[in-house]
């Protein structure tokens, strides 16, 4: 393989006002690269700066910024090595500015977009084929200071020993977590996380939004509870992602990808999260400052209410004692509807993923890629630590039967030969909250 000569000195970083590019912008600065911050206004980009600053909690970084308007473009980013877009997930004004960087960035100069599941070959169809030699998606997770998942997703034309550059200075200069994903809706992490996100918004308009998030609560493997995971991310985002999910791609659960409708009234209303002050989403805040949350009926609130099921407590003070084992079992065997429910999002969240091998990753990955992203760019335990949590293969294919689930191929396949996950200590994602 050819050595690459690319050097990274001087990173350009359009999009510095938003949240993804200033903080993203960010890594480069702490790993001391020297960046401009480029926005729609000098203040603008000038904010980006404070966020970033923000994150490393460092005013050393301010060494390594300089901010910009885009009025600058022509004449900044010539010296650019490296040109990060963490622009508005919209195709045109990516490509707006795609024909602007390439008409004035240097011949060997890597572009890349933080997009989170736009098409990377689409964006590079109408490039010259330089551009396209040097052009893929590096989705940084947010908070990129706190998730170190970068999704890779080279163009076809990016030849292996860019890639094999781009991969290694990720790694060991910003200190990425890499995963290679196929440029596919949503990549990798977006896929399998918002397939849960969704169909736990589902089942809220049935059950309730305290007692979908309480059921599925950190015990369950992940930081946050579903719906306060939408509230986080905010609502449109939520809607855009699972929206050209369902625009481009048709598989097994691609039914649990639709938005109830519920939650397009809450957007046109502008109820979108923890982003819309006053508004909220599915939880707010009232006068007094009291949580309160959403009834999905009128879209009204009401105070929280404190949901206690009695094997739920156990199982979370089983994680709390360190009885790891026990919590499983205890999760294995409870009982009732709010059981079948827990073991259903469980065991489909390990079903949805192992059957993307292949599909948003490599197949020669296999499940490790999507562990990866999963852990690292979610902070969910990943698929395959459920499936050794569970006792292995065999018996995990035999729960997720018996929750009337379809255990995928790619899972049936591996040979029950000990511990399949590579991610250390999956335990430390059972929280007994």
């Amino acid at each position: 393989m050819a050595k690459s000569t690319h050097s990274i000195k001087k990173v350009g970083v359009l999009g510095a006002s938003g949240n993804m590019g200033s903080l993203s912008g960010g890594i480069f600065a702490q790993a001391n690269i020297e960046c401009i911050f480029f926005a729609r206004t000098l203040d603008k980009a000038k904010a980006g700066l404070e966020a970033a600053v923000g994150q490393a909690r460092s005013d050393v970084l301010r060494r390594y910024i300089r901010t910009v308007s885009y009025d600058e473009l022509e004449k900044e980013i010539p010296s650019c090595d490296w040109i990060f877009e963490g622009l508005a997930e919209d195709m045109a004004i990516k490509n707006e500015f795609f024909a602007k960087i390439e008409k004035y960035k240097k011949a060997d100069a890597i572009v890349s977009t933080v997009s989170s599941g736009l098409s990377i070959r689409k964006m590079g169809e109408g490039r010259s084929e330089e551009f396209r030699k040097n052009f893929m998606g590096t989705h940084f997770y947010n908070p990129p200071g706190k998730l170190p998942a970068n999704e890779l997703i080279f163009h076809p034309d990016v030849p292996k020993e860019t890639r094999k550059f781009v991969y290694d200075f990720c790694e060991k200069v910003l200190r990425r977590v890499n995963i290679i994903t196929e440029d596919t809706a949503a990549f990798a992490g977006n896929r399998i996380g918002f397939q849960l996100l969704n169909d736990a918004a589902i089942y809220a308009e049935k059950h309730g939004v305290d007692k979908i998030d309480y059921l599925l609560g950190p015990y369950t493997g992940r930081a946050l509870p579903p719906l306060a995971t939408i509230d986080l991310v905010g609502l449109d985002v939520h809607k855009a992602i699972v929206d050209n999910v369902v625009q481009h791609i048709q598989d097994e659960r691609i039914d649990t990808y639709k938005m109830p409708a519920y939650m397009q009234k809450m957007i046109d209303a502008g109820m979108l999260g923890r982003k819309a002050k006053g508004k909220g989403g599915y939880f707010n805040r009232d006068a007094e400052k009291n949580k309160t949350t959403l009834q999905i009926a009128d879209l009204s609130f009401a105070a929280t209410k404190k949901e206690k099921i009695d094997w739920v407590e156990k199982t979370k003070q089983s994680i709390q004692d360190g009885l790891y084992s026990k919590a499983i079992e205890q999760i294995k065997n409870a009982p009732g509807e709010e059981g079948k429910i827990v073991r259903y999002f469980i065991l489909g969240y390990v079903a949805y993923s192992f059957a993307r091998i292949g599909e948003v990753t490599p197949e020669v990955d296999g499940i490790h890629g999507i562990d990866r992203v999963m852990s690292s760019g979610f902070s969910w335990l990943p698929p395959s630590g459920w499936v050794d949590l569970f006792g292995g293969v065999k018996a995990t294919c035999a729960l997720i039967e018996s929750a009337g689930l379809s255990a995928p191929i790619q899972l049936k396949s591996i040979k029950d030969k000990g511990k399949i996950c590579r991610v250390a200590d999956v335990s430390k994602f059972l929280v007994g909250r």
